[in-house]
C-alpha cells in the first residue's frame, strides 16, 4: 500500500518536480558561468578578495528558487486533493489515515530535498575546485536558511491546501508568511548558524499543520 501511495503522489507532482528540478539547476548554472566569467576576467585572487572582504557568495541569484519549489510541489500535490474532492476517498483508503498524510507529506517532501540537494552539490563541486573548503562551507551555510525557507512553504501550503475553512486558510497562510519572512531577515552570510536546532524543531511543528487540516475536514469543518 505505501508504494502505491508514494506512487499516486509522483504521479501528481513529476510535472513540476521536473519543471522545478530545471529551473534549480538552470539557477545554480547560471551563479556559476557569473563566477567563471570574473575568473576570466579578472583572476580567481579577485574571487577571493570578494568573497572574502565584501561577503558576496555569488549565489544570490538561487535566493528564491527554493521558495518559488516549495510552494509548487505542494500545490501540485495537495489542491488537486481539494478541487477535485478526492481527500474523502483518500482518508477511505483501507490504511490508517493519519500514516497515510505522513506518506503524502514525506513523498512530498523527498522531491523538494532532491531538488534541492541536486542544485546545492553543483554550486559545492564547483566551489571546491576554486576555493578552500572553509569557503565552500560559508557558501552552503550562507545557503541553509534559504532552503528552510522552502520547506517551509511546502508545508504551510500543503495545510492550506487540505484545510477545509476559509478563517483557517487565511490564519495559516499568515503564519506561513511570518515564517517564510523570518529567514530571509539577515543578509549577512551564515547569519543563521546558531539557530539551524531551532530551524529543525520549527520545521517539525509546521508539519503538524497539515494533519490538523485533515482533522478539521474528517469533523465536517467546511465551508
Amino acid at each position: 500500500m505505501e508504494k502505491a501511495i508514494v506512487y499516486k503522489e509522483w504521479i501528481k507532482t513529476r510535472g513540476v518536480f521536473f519543471i522545478s528540478l530545471l529551473l534549480a539547476v538552470a539557477m545554480a548554472g547560471y551563479a556559476i558561468l557569473a563566477m567563471n566569467r570574473l575568473i576570466a576576467l579578472k583572476g580567481v585572487d579577485h574571487l577571493w578578495i570578494v568573497m572574502l572582504a565584501k561577503d558576496n557568495s555569488f549565489i544570490d541569484i538561487i535566493k528564491y528558487v527554493p521558495l518559488a519549489v516549495g510552494i509548487a510541489v505542494a500545490v501540485a500535490q495537495m489542491a488537486p486533493e481539494m478541487s477535485h474532492k478526492r481527500l474523502k476517498l483518500t482518508l477511505h483508503l483501507p490504511y490508517p489515515q493519519m500514516k497515510l498524510i505522513g506518506i503524502m507529506l514525506a513523498t512530498g517532501l523527498a522531491e523538494v530535498l532532491v531538488i534541492f540537494a541536486v542544485q546545492i552539490l553543483m554550486l559545492i563541486i564547483y566551489d571546491y575546485t576554486i576555493i578552500t573548503p572553509e569557503m565552500v562551507w560559508r557558501v552552503a551555510l550562507t545557503a541553509m536558511p534559504w532552503y528552510f525557507a522552502g520547506f517551509t512553504a511546502y508545508l504551510v501550503v500543503a495545510s492550506v491546501c487540505l484545510e477545509g475553512t476559509w478563517y483557517m486558510r487565511f490564519l495559516l497562510s499568515l503564519i506561513g508568511i511570518a515564517a517564510v519572512m523570518m529567514y530571509f531577515l539577515q543578509e549577512s552570510p551564515e547569519a543563521y548558524n546558531g539557530a539551524v536546532a531551532y530551524m529543525l524543531l520549527f520545521t517539525a511543528v509546521l508539519g503538524l499543520f497539515s494533519f490538523g487540516s485533515v482533522v478539521r475536514f474528517k469533523e465536517g469543518r467546511q465551508d
